[in-house]
């Protein structure tokens, strides 16, 4: 069964985790004009992208620190006409936080905020769990967001992602191989995501930190980031820990790599 021809270009920011927020939106904002540049419609970050995922998120998720770079970044999608999708700490009320994932189309408007379901153990003392998984047009595509390890929660997943006729997944995360499981190609964590894309009929993006500061020594093993088709092929794969940006159309197997 072939897949029909995608008019979508998208970009995938690998690129490096920093300490702090002013550093990762310097490396966002130009991972934006690059894209742009490589006629990218759609950039695609990673979970946390504004804060960075690390142990300084207790200091850093704070909204009169968050919301001004992410109006730096919904300004730059506007002036770019380009759609953008990153990771930030959102808020609510009661100091309700939450881990979310970011949609704004090309307008520099925000359409939707995915928040993370599935949280691990350690995000759950700081985080408070999303309920939902909103879904919204991006550059023609219906696109949700599935954060991280929630490729594991493959039941509720698939169900809420079915409720949205969701045709385009951005899978965010800091993923790499279980040390305590066999080795294989692909990693566990990929064949998970490839039977969401078969059993939902969508495509899967993932966006990968490829590098780890609470823990560098896994920065070997991170990166690698995807494209899986709807019927759960693995079309894709970014060079392992390597700062770039790849760019490549929605559908097919070839990418331009823009190391940074």
């Amino acid at each position: 069964m072939s897949l029909p021809r995608s008019s979508l270009r998208i970009a995938i920011a690998q690129i490096p985790m920093h300490w702090t927020i002013e550093e990762n939106l310097a490396a966002m904002l130009s991972a934006m004009r690059l894209a742009r540049s490589a006629g990218a419609t759609l950039c695609a970050f990673s979970e946390l992208a504004v804060t960075g995922f690390h142990r300084k998120i207790v200091e850093l998720a704070k909204a009169d620190l968050v919301a001004p770079a992410i109006r730096q970044i919904t300004d730059a999608a506007s002036e770019l006409r380009l759609a953008v999708a990153f990771g930030a700490p959102t808020f609510g009320p009661d100091d309700a936080k939450y881990n979310s994932h970011i949609l704004v189309d090309e307008l520099g408007e925000v359409v939707a905020e995915v928040h993370k379901n599935g949280l691990t153990a350690p995000e759950a003392t700081f985080f408070q769990p999303g309920t939902s998984r909103p879904a919204a047009p991006l550059r023609g595509f219906v696109t949700s967001a599935v954060i991280c390890r929630e490729v594991e929660d493959h039941g509720p997943v698939v169900e809420q992602l079915r409720e949205s006729a969701v045709r385009l997944v951005l899978w965010p995360g800091l993923m790499s191989p279980d040390p305590d499981k066999p080795v294989t190609d692909p990693p566990e964590h990929v064949v998970q995501a490839q039977r969401i894309a078969a059993v939902t009929g969508a495509y899967v993006v993932q966006s990968n930190w490829p590098n780890a500061l609470n823990n560098p020594e896994r920065s070997v093993e991170t990166g690698h980031s995807v494209c899986i088709s709807p019927l759960g092929v693995l079309l894709i794969r970014l060079p392992q820990s390597q700062f770039g940006v790849g760019v490549f159309n929605l559908g097919e197997s070839a990418f331009d790599w823009h190391a940074q």
